[in-house]
């Protein structure tokens, strides 16, 4: 059976819903440097989500539902090729798709976000259904390179600092593993190695998060080496990673549900 909700009936969904987990992947429609398509998030996101629901359903049907392919993107608006939401449209979109959720009888739902500048809204999301919406359900929201990251550093097939990046050597070696087409391979060939440049990204600064205005207008529109990259990388991680979901997906089954 499929795990991909909008190739189910209504009759479908209502059966499985109940005892299912469901997903919803976030992610965005944002530049990806010279040399890489702008639905790369989206991309990544719902191809680990579903590889992950296929390798859990030995133990837990888990349905992905249709992702949410636009976020908070507007610190890439410089670069074009940006289709950007509001925080507060974002949030209140992938509130209302939850409740959708909710409606349709699943009980405990997952925000699986691919796109870092959501990394803050989805927790939100998460704490408001279940307290402020008070919807009958158990959420858990995550990054997807965070439910594996911890795996992938064990494994040393690339530094933590690439982890995700963007539009780097994680995020370019995944596509090449997965859609090689969607990648110039003349732009990444030219791309600079920013591994050590000043660019105004990830300050250190114990721990904060740091925004500083007009960041991403210094650099390239991509982080580290993405002419590192190569697809044979890309595949180690997909397993990886997919194998880490997966084991999210069933060990979130085994969570108590909501008390109603």
């Amino acid at each position: 059976m499929t795990v991909l909700f909008e190739e189910m009936t209504r009759g479908q969904i209502l059966e499985i819903a109940p005892r299912a987990i469901a997903v919803l992947p976030t992610s965005a429609t944002e530049q990806h440097g010279a040399h890489m398509a702008v639905g790369t998030d989206t991309l990544l996101c719902t191809t680990v989500a579903r590889r992950a629901a296929e390798a859990a359903a030995d133990q837990v049907p888990v349905v992905i539902a249709p992702p949410l392919a636009f976020g908070s993107s507007f610190h890439h608006n410089p670069f074009g090729g940006v289709l950007t939401l509001t925080s507060a449209t974002f949030i209140e979109a992938t509130s209302e798709v939850i409740a959708g959720l909710s409606r349709s009888g699943f009980r405990k739902v997952v925000i699986l976000n691919g796109h870092g500048g959501n990394s803050d809204h989805i927790g939100v999301v998460g704490q408001d259904a279940v307290n402020r919406m008070e919807l009958p359900i158990v959420a858990a929201s995550s990054n997807y390179w965070n439910l594996c990251r911890d795996a992938l550093i064990k494994a040393d097939l690339l530094p933590a600092s690439c982890i995700p990046g963007h539009a780097g050597q994680f995020e370019t070696s995944l596509v090449m593993a997965l859609r090689p087409d969607w990648v110039d391979e003349s732009a990444r060939q030219q791309a600079d190695d920013v591994s050590t440049a000043d660019i105004g990204l990830d300050i250190d600064l114990t721990g904060a998060v740091v925004q500083s205005h007009g960041t991403w207008q210094k650099g390239p529109g991509h982080t580290d080496n993405p002419a590192a990259a190569t697809a044979e990388l890309g595949n180690a991680m997909l397993e990886i990673m997919v194998s880490e979901v997966a084991q999210f997906f069933r060990d979130f089954s085994r969570v108590p549900g909501p008390v109603t």
